[in-house]
């Protein structure tokens, strides 16, 4: 600290005056006597244990030890005729900070260096905009409107934010898979028995004879016996995926929504038999859901069935 040592700082803050202190305490060794070296010592590890950002019993301890040296060794300032007494408010107000710390908590606020940077930004930079001229109203006015620009950009910048946040809504909607699926090339029998989904088979058979072109399509009393004669036997299954729904904080009702158990997230394979599958196939990874169906009320419940 101070290189070009500080018989030329100017508005020395706190902070430099704690430094000081330090450098100058070292200084003293068997220049005062050892009281009033003790008395020094004291007050500067309480100036630095009081600011503390987080305090425990062991240091509010340290605190109280300090005090404690510095009345125990100040008297030599009476004995050499440079105080009368020690009926000193600041003296005094010493003794309260650690109850303080305890019930209100740390002294953060209690320091000026907290708000001596205000000084520029309320004090210098206002007084710069005045004509030097009956500076006080003019200071006053242009703080006004330094208050108004503010608040109108934090108002401004409140938007942006909730516009960017809603995007991010919007882009967020729907269902994420993994890249690669979780089982390859799994046999149609076995996904009916792992997932407990018997007429899967079944249904998938309608579903795919449903993306038939028309006048292709066979009829459903004869699709059960039917072989599409596809080769389609084993398909690639997902077991898990990221669902973000739509923000349903404002509503009061589901309008619209239905009850239902995802049992497989599947994909259809782009080649049957090292052909090409039919175009009329969907590329994206498809869902097979039971879905419930609502019976009504019965007594004061809601019943719903596969």
């Amino acid at each position: 600290h101070f290189k070009c040592g500080w018989s030329r700082l100017t508005q020395v803050s706190g902070k430099e005056r704690k430094q000081m202190a330090r450098v100058l305490l070292g200084c003293l060794v068997g220049k005062v006597p050892n009281d009033a070296l003790m008395c020094y010592r004291a007050l500067l590890d309480f100036l630095y244990l009081v600011q503390y950002p987080s305090h425990d019993d062991d240091s509010l301890q340290y605190m109280e030890d300090a005090l404690t040296l510095f009345h125990d060794h100040k008297q030599v300032f009476v004995s050499l005729g440079i105080r009368e007494h020690f009926n000193i408010p600041k003296f005094h107000s010493l003794l309260h900070y650690m109850d303080c710390i305890k019930m209100y908590g740390t002294t953060d606020n209690y320091n000026t260096e907290a708000f001596e940077r205000l000084h520029i930004d309320l004090a210098k930079d206002g007084w710069r905009a005045s004509n030097t001229r009956n500076t006080i109203p003019q200071m006053t006015k242009w703080l006004e409107k330094q208050e108004k620009i503010e608040m109108f950009r934090r108002y401004m910048d409140r938007g942006l934010e909730e516009d960017d946040n809603l995007d991010g809504l919007i882009r967020m909607v729907g269902i994420v898979l993994a890249k690669q699926p979780a089982v390859h090339a799994q046999s149609i029998s076995i996904i009916q028995e792992l997932h407990l989904v018997p007429y899967f088979s079944r249904d998938l058979k309608h579903f795919l004879n449903s993306l038939l072109p028309c006048g292709q399509a066979i009829p459903h009393a004869q699709l059960q016996h039917a072989d599409l004669g596809l080769g389609l036997d084993q398909l690639d299954i997902w077991h898990s995926y990221k669902l973000q729904m739509d923000d349903l904080r404002n509503d009061y009702t589901f309008p619209g929504m239905k009850v239902g158990r995802l049992h497989v997230i599947f994909k259809l394979p782009t080649t049957i038999l090292l052909s090409e599958a039919p175009s009329s196939w969907p590329r994206e990874e498809l869902a097979y859901v039971e879905w419930y169906r609502y019976l009504g009320h019965q007594g004061n419940t809601i019943t719903c069935t596969k």
